[in-house]
């Protein structure tokens, strides 16, 4: 005579080996997506970084020729002497080289300003400007410098 033994429990069927594979290749995937998107982004990002500095050429003549008319400001005042007005005046120059061009000239010899077709017209001016700035006296008068700079700024390409 046959027992009837009870329900028979049988073992969960085994899963493959290859959903352990398609699980590695997902997550694979994901990770490979979330660097990707944060590479580009981080692209965009610093693009527009570059995008909001200003670059405008026109905008950084309109606040140099501002510069160059406060050392007058400054001179007519009584606030500056003609030798440090000459000083400030090579300084305003040689600032708007390196924002415009992005060489930092401030410490360039005027034999380096003048090789480099770039710089050529601000090392003419600031030649000229060295005898006023260190001579204890001089003749040149500080209107004439002026002009100069700004012509230099307005012509600046």
């Amino acid at each position: 005579m046959l027992v009837a033994e009870g329900p028979q429990i049988i073992d969960p069927p085994q899963y493959s080996i290859a959903w352990l594979i398609l699980a590695v290749l997902c997550v694979i995937v994901i990770v490979v997506l979330v660097v990707a998107t944060l590479r580009i982004t981080r692209g965009v990002v610093e693009r527009s970084a570059y995008t909001g500095r200003p670059t405008d050429v026109e905008g950084l003549k309109a606040e140099f020729l501002r510069a160059t008319n406060t050392v007058g400001s400054r001179f007519d005042a009584g606030d500056l002497d003609a030798r440090d007005a000459h000083r400030e005046l090579t300084a305003v120059m040689r600032r708007f080289v390196r924002r415009t061009t992005g060489h930092d000239v401030t410490s360039q010899d005027v034999t380096t300003l003048l090789a480099d077709d770039r710089t050529r017209d601000v090392g003419r001016l600031i030649a000229d400007l060295y005898e006023p700035e260190f001579a204890r006296e001089s003749d040149r008068a500080l209107e004439t410098s002026l002009q100069r700079a700004r012509e230099v700024i307005r012509t600046w390409s």
